[in-house]
Order: structure tokens, then C-alpha cells, then sequence
């Protein structure tokens, strides 16, 4: 065996995943594109700004909050992982790390209770981080978080606590990126092509349609897996596990994930035990 490497599920090569600020309104809309695409996102949402039950917006209003109820509903969608992005939107690096950990466990119950399911990952309010910060997540048991800080590139995160996406969406190379990840070449490790934003700038620039062609374009290709954030993190992880004998002819794989290799150049499944 000369030469092992990662493959995500099927055999792909290559991942896309959307990231979206807020808990605004117009996620409704961007989700409904989702299924139209049969693309994935994670959702990061903020518990103590959900806006009151039967409040009105001005009609030119773009920053639009969801109520708790509306969350719920719309947010509870296969398509859609729900994420941590602070109970209030704060300013977390000014904090002490008890406040800190207030905040992040706060919002983790919350939504936790909402949805019925465990939230483990998150995005970094206004994109201010540290390792004070990265220490008190790893406590929390936030597996990983978010950065603003764009790649234009398509690689896995090294820290997953500092996951730096490839582009926002109002990047005025989003759709050269998209034609080099479509084009590109994946002999070695898997790409990701991750987007982030936020709706209600759809809105307040008026460019849904941009968005829509993008993912038009990226969508419904058999070398891609449409994923979101906590699922590409879980089989990463469940690829790290992976269990390998001396020789290198057996593999043992420990989780319930089934994994995806190509082993000198050939596609395997490694389900619990692989052998040469």
C-alpha cells in the first residue's frame, strides 16, 4: 500500500457547504433555494435576539429577526444544521471567560431545548476570536467554530476552532472560485468550497438572483457533496479514527461512520473492517 487518502462519502472528491448568520427572516427564502438546489447550510442563530411574537417590520426593513416560533418551524429541516452563535451577539474576546461560557452554554440550552437535537458548532460572533476564547469552547464542547476571514481557497481547516470559510457570498470573485473548484483537479486531499453571509444582505443589495445562479452552478453534480458544517466535521473525525495495522493492510474503523478511501487508486468503503 504507497499511497491512502481521504474521499467523503460515495467516493467524492470535493464538498460544498453554506454558513448563514442571524436567524433573519429571509433565511426562509434562502432555505426554499436550498431545496431547490439540494444543497445543505448551517444556520447560526442567536436565542436572545429572536424578536417578539407578532412584531412588524417597516416595509423597507431588511434586518428582520425571526421569533422563536418561526425558528422553530423553519429551521427544523433536513437540508439545514442548526448552529451557536451567541446567546447575544456579543462582544466575546472583551469578556471574562465565565461570561463567556455563560453565554455560549446559554445559547446551546436554548436552542438544544428548541430543536430537540445537541448543537456542537458555532460562528464566531462578528468574527472576533482568541485562544482564551477557543479554550472556553472546547469546555463547552463546541467542536468547531467559524471565522470571517476568507481563504479564496478550498482547503480542509487545520484548526477546526478557527474554520476559515473560502468566501462570502459578495465576493466579487464568488463566481471565478466557483469555476476553479468546478474545473480543478483533486488527485491528493478532498476541497471544500465554503460560503458565508448573511440574508438580509440579499435583501439590502438586492442580488438574490447572483446567489441563485451560483448555486445553479455549483449544484446537482455527482462529484460533489452538498454537506453541512457538522456533518463534514463528523466524518473528518470518523476518517482520524480510523484504525490501521502495522503493515498497513488492515483497516479498522470504530465509528458508526462509514468512511470513504482511495487506496493506490482505487475507491474503497471502509464500513468496521478492510483488508488487502
Amino acid at each position: 500500500m504507497n499511497k491512502r487518502i481521504l474521499r467523503f462519502p460515495m467516493g467524492r472528491k470535493k464538498a460544498v457547504t453554506l454558513s448563514y448568520d442571524d436567524n433573519m427572516e429571509a433565511d426562509r427564502k434562502l432555505i426554499n433555494l436550498m431545496e431547490k438546489y439540494q444543497m445543505k447550510g448551517t444556520f447560526n442563530l442567536i436565542p436572545g435576539w429572536f424578536a417578539k411574537e407578532g412584531t412588524v417590520y417597516p416595509e423597507e426593513e431588511t434586518y428582520r429577526l425571526v421569533t422563536e416560533k418561526m425558528a422553530g418551524e423553519m429551521y427544523d429541516h433536513p437540508l439545514v444544521e442548526v448552529a451557536n452563535h451567541g446567546n447575544q451577539h456579543k462582544f466575546m474576546t472583551t469578556l471574562t471567560t465565565a461570561e463567556m461560557a455563560d453565554d455560549m452554554l446559554t445559547c446551546r440550552k436554548s436552542l438544544e431545548k428548541l430543536f430537540g437535537k445537541m448543537v456542537r458548532g458555532m460562528a464566531y460572533p462578528y468574527g472576533w476570536h482568541s485562544k482564551e476564547l477557543q479554550d472556553v469552547l472546547t469546555m463547552c464542547q463546541v467542536v468547531y467554530s467559524r471565522t470571517v476571514e476568507s481563504t479564496h481557497g478550498f482547503e480542509l481547516p487545520g484548526d477546526w476552532l478557527l474554520w476559515n470559510p473560502t468566501c462570502h457570498h459578495d465576493d466579487e470573485k464568488l463566481m471565478e472560485l466557483a469555476d476553479e473548484f468546478l474545473t480543478m483537479d483533486v488527485p491528493d486531499d478532498p476541497k471544500l468550497f465554503y460560503v458565508w453571509g448573511h440574508t438580509y444582505e440579499f435583501e439590502r443589495n438586492n442580488n438574490w438572483d447572483m446567489f441563485e445562479s451560483f448555486m445553479q452552478k455549483i449544484s446537482g453534480k455527482e462529484d460533489i457533496w452538498y454537506s453541512t458544517n457538522i456533518e463534514i466535521y463528523d466524518y473528518v473525525k470518523a476518517y482520524e479514527r480510523l484504525e490501521i495495522s502495522a503493515d498497513g493492510t488492515r483497516i479498522y474503523n470504530p465509528s458508526k461512520t462509514p468512511v470513504w478511501l482511495e487506496i493506490d487508486g482505487d475507491t474503497h468503503k471502509i464500513e468496521e473492517e478492510w483488508s488487502c
